[in-house]
């Protein structure tokens, strides 16, 4: 447990009254776990008639079996043990299983009015659902969460509850406007639940879910074809779109990235869904990357709608940042979302080009002055700030590609440069000012164990230095490369004293800068 600590927390659970309260609620979890597991078995061994289900507690008089084996109790079963322990995931695959085994034994004809029963149609209560109730299982859900914010089951189930009812409506356009509306009210709950805990991975990991599945739900900008001449004409002139399936309802970003993905793009998001999960639950399937296959046909998004998502999310974690920059799940969707701004910012340059490349250094000096500058100077410790000063400096690196078969633009070059001597200046300050406030002294009696700081300071210092000398590397007899090396090798040094059980890897390291 946080905050506490453990002889205390033990002395409490030792105390003859928390005994006695634990050992009363442990055999209560153990009553209900074996009446789950004997009604499971009595339903699957027979299973009743679709006309007996509903028939709880109306057996006749004189039968063995009190009430035949009913999915609803099982449901009832798991939601009272979920509500105390949302962990086991035994609990919640058995409960999806009774989910969906109601589904699949509903009658043809609760089938056909499954979208009269959403529009508030008064039916028989005992009619089986036809399509997953998903305000029920939100419900349940967040009430879990609310006990154990990082619940893996949880999170999963919620993810599921949601795939599965996004493929079970027969409407179209309703339906889409309908699921919409409920992501939207989930990206509120992330806000709410990160607003709690703003590093919690689980609600990030389904954020980033949750977006992918808005992209999946289709655009607003309608394609119609004229009668006179045939023509395709749009709402939005500039983003023409055509009407097909969207079949790809795992999370997975890449499934409508389509307008700004080539073949030689990474993976913006994988799925989260596997394709095993959807089976297993009566999903088409057939997707290689592992997605589930739409039974809906959508309007796929514009670029319009595609970069006010990204952007949006851009935002977003630029303000969870600011607000705590140990932040490493807002830095990590950062480092997704970066090449997707890229994508927007170069106005639909081809890959490679001058002027794209010349974005990518201009963003990556963007994240330099706005976040990463402020952030070590605030916390210089934080290895979480470094490992993202890491990836902006190689990230912008792989930009720096050979365009047309001739070295990158002069002016680029200059940028880029001018990023990195920038940021040996900065570095270099900051090593200053803490040196100056941690060591006085003897300043030989250095290590890290004894409060030595800096030492991820000196780590990127080496990175910019490494950077700028392979940038450099064609460059012969330069009295800035010479400067350069014996630079990078003062870093090396000052880290050999500061963590020497890592001074082989130094050593290995200020090889490489002669070889």
């Amino acid at each position: 447990m946080h905050g506490q600590k453990r002889a205390e927390y033990k002395a409490r659970l030792l105390h003859p009254d928390t005994r006695a309260k634990l050992g009363s609620k442990a055999q209560q979890w153990n009553h209900l776990s074996e009446e789950l597991l004997k009604q499971r078995r009595r339903l699957f061994s027979s299973p009743p008639p679709l006309s007996d289900i509903d028939t709880q507690g109306k057996a006749n008089e004189g039968d063995a079996p009190a009430a035949a084996p009913s999915p609803e109790v099982l449901l009832a079963l798991t939601e009272k043990m979920l509500s105390v322990n949302p962990d086991p995931s035994h609990l919640w695959n058995i409960r999806r299983e009774m989910l969906v085994y109601l589904i699949q034994t509903a009658p043809p004809s609760a089938i056909n009015d499954a979208d009269d029963d959403q529009e508030g149609v008064d039916n028989d209560s005992s009619a089986k659902p036809s399509i997953l109730d998903i305000e029920v299982e939100l419900k349940l859900t967040a009430h879990c969460l609310q006990r154990n914010p990082k619940s893996y089951s949880a999170w999963f189930h919620r993810k599921w509850a949601l795939v599965y009812f996004m493929n079970g409506s027969t409407s179209q356009q309703e339906h889409w406007t309908n699921m919409k509306s409920i992501l939207q009210s989930e990206l509120e709950l992330c806000v709410q639940f990160l607003q709690l805990d703003e590093r919690n991975f689980h609600c990030w990991n389904f954020r980033r879910f949750v977006v992918g599945l808005l992209g999946s739900c289709g655009g607003s900008d309608v394609t119609t074809t004229s009668e006179n001449d045939g023509e395709v004409n749009n709402d939005d002139d500039d983003e023409p779109t055509t009407t097909s399936a969207v079949d790809h309802f795992s999370g997975s970003w890449s499934a409508w990235m389509h307008q700004i993905e080539e073949e030689d793009k990474e993976v913006w998001m994988g799925p989260q869904i596997s394709q095993n999960a959807c089976r297993a639950v009566g999903m088409s399937t057939g997707s290689k990357d592992g997605s589930s296959d739409a039974i809906k046909s959508t309007t796929p998004l514009s670029k319009r709608e595609l970069e006010k998502i990204v952007m949006n999310e851009w935002d977003f974690s630029t303000a969870k940042i600011q607000d705590n920059f140990s932040n490493g799940s807002a830095f990590h969707y950062r480092s997704k979302l970066l090449p997707l701004v890229l994508e927007f910012r170069s106005s639909g340059d081809s890959a490679s080009s001058p002027s794209e490349v010349y974005e990518a250094i201009a963003l990556a000096r963007d994240e330099w002055d706005a976040i990463l500058l402020d952030a070590i100077f605030t916390e210089p410790d934080d290895q979480t700030i470094w490992f993202y000063h890491r990836f902006i400096v190689t990230w912008a690196q792989r930009n720096m590609v050979v365009v047309d078969g001739a070295d990158a633009d002069a002016e680029v070059t200059d940028e880029f440069e001018g990023l990195l001597y920038d940021m040996v200046d900065s570095i270099q300050e900051l090593i200053d000012v803490e040196k100056e406030d941690s060591f006085e002294g003897n300043t030989q009696d250095r290590h890290e164990s004894k409060g030595a700081k800096c030492k991820w300071a000196y780590l990127g210092m080496h990175l910019v230095l490494s950077t700028l000398l392979e940038f450099k590397s064609n460059e012969v007899d330069d009295e800035d490369k010479i400067e350069l090396c014996e630079r990078a090798k003062e870093c090396l040094d000052e880290l050999m004293r500061i963590d020497p059980d890592r001074r082989e890897r130094y050593q290995i390291l200020e090889s490489k800068l002669y070889s």
